[in-house]
């Protein structure tokens, strides 16, 4: 084995790991919908359309616990309810590590950290940073990502780090774990301070730092256990960046892919070229946005929030059932690279689906109007239809023992690829 490199298990089939930050996002965005108001996280929308379409399209979908290597469903407290929901339904397993996996997960953590603790790590905050501004440039006016992880930081304060929600998964003085990554984001954040100003109010600067490392400690996770990790939206792009930074990428094309990513005009072909250091791969596809038919406008406000969010998980499952197929070719294609028969076959079940679910050719819904107006990666396609582009990512250092480690797993995380067409012409 080459030194510096660790063993990770044979890919899944594209199922996939959620952190629970993505499942607080999603269930903020179901209760704002049965309370029929804004939802306060402003990743909310991001976060339902990425966690149902992973639920009914992946064919394995697991969550992460910050701290616990094999934890039970009671480990990660009653809330979000939305996670206790679909555990409950057996449509989220929590990831559970055996004792030669958790080894292996350490130590890629312990590598990361000592990545994290150097240059590269001050570099890719920086970095992190100065790429939402350009992006935010790139688009003025338009979902900037700036001024939603600010926002995000706020929600965060105040309505997840409270009494019986997030200090049930990691208890300790301050909400941060106890451990050296922990001491780095409190670290990071004092001296970074000025640079984190544009996306961090005062004082929200350590939390930003230890939600962005913990998703280097997923990551690592995943990567024992056979699974792509699917990071919350503002975890994304700085797990890129990192990623990238660790294998010697220059920055114009660190900062090629996050654009790609996130939908800045370009495209794969350009972000997928090889540099004598690196070589990116980039697997595309679109699905339907189901969850755009989960309820309709006229069955909000009448159930408390725990039934409504019973509600929406049984529909998930319905819906689940009936997209076994195209879960199926997705998996095949994704273990097997066929691009030509991913395009050909997800077409194929694409369109048997939407005839079964009665959806082809349909009218858009107000929940459908919400999402295409307000998530960056869902558009409106000709037929009435939103459709959600989905993209594994996968990066291979030349001369670095990672080749050997992606011909079992070609791609380590799943990503939904950030874009906005206008589609108001299209409402009735």
């Amino acid at each position: 084995m080459v030194p510096g490199d660790h063993v990770t298990q044979r890919h899944r089939g594209g199922s996939v790991l959620l952190d629970v930050t993505s499942l607080i996002g999603a269930e903020e965005y179901i209760v704002s919908q049965n309370h029929r108001s804004r939802p306060q996280d402003p990743f909310a929308r991001q976060c339902f359309v990425e966690v149902v379409q992973s639920l009914i399209f992946v064919p394995e979908v697991h969550v992460v616990h910050p701290t616990l290597p094999s934890p039970t469903p009671d480990d990660f407290g009653e809330r979000p309810h939305l996670l206790r929901e679909l555990i409950q339904a057996d449509l989220v397993r929590p990831l559970a590590l055996p004792a030669d996996r958790w080894a292996s997960a350490t130590a890629a953590q312990a590598k990361a950290l000592d990545d994290l603790t150097t240059a590269l790590g001050t570099t890719s905050v920086i970095q992190f940073v100065d790429q939402a501004i350009v992006c935010d440039g790139a688009r003025p006016g338009r979902d900037s990502l700036s001024a939603r992880l600010i926002d995000w930081s706020r929600f965060q304060q105040a309505t997840v780090r409270v009494s019986g929600h997030h200090n049930v998964r990691i208890d300790s003085h301050d909400g941060i774990e106890p451990d050296e990554f922990g001491e780095w984001a409190r670290s990071a954040a004092v001296v970074l301070h000025r640079a984190l100003a544009p996306v961090a109010p005062p004082g929200e600067g350590k939390y930003l730092m230890a939600t962005l490392a913990r998703g280097l400690k997923y990551q690592a996770r995943a990567d024992a256990a056979g699974l792509c990790y699917q990071p919350h939206p503002m975890r994304r792009d700085f797990l890129l960046t990192f990623d990238l930074n660790q294998q010697g990428a220059e920055d114009s094309l660190v900062l090629e892919v996050i654009k790609t990513i996130r939908g800045i005009p370009g495209s794969i072909a350009e972000a997928s070229g090889q540099t004598e250091a690196l070589r990116v791969r980039l697997l595309e596809f679109e699905l339907p946005l189901i969850g755009g038919r989960l309820w309709s406008d006229g069955e909000t406000g009448k159930l408390a929030d725990l039934a409504w969010i019973h509600r929406v998980v049984d529909r998930i499952k319905q819906y689940r059932a009936e997209a076994s197929d195209l879960r199926a070719a997705i998996a095949t294609c994704v273990t097997d690279e066929d691009y030509l028969r991913l395009a050909r076959d997800i077409e194929g079940v694409r369109t048997r689906l939407l005839e079964t679910l009665g959806l082809r050719r349909a009218e858009p819904s107000p929940l459908e109007r919400d999402l295409v107006e307000g998530v960056a990666s869902v558009a409106q396609t000709a037929t009435g239809l939103p459709i959600v582009s989905g993209l594994y990512f996968g990066s291979r250092g030349i001369g670095r023992g990672v080749v050997r480690r992606l011909r079992s797993r070609p791609f380590q995380q799943f990503l939904y690829r950030e874009f906005i067409r206008a589609w108001r012409l299209t409402r009735p």
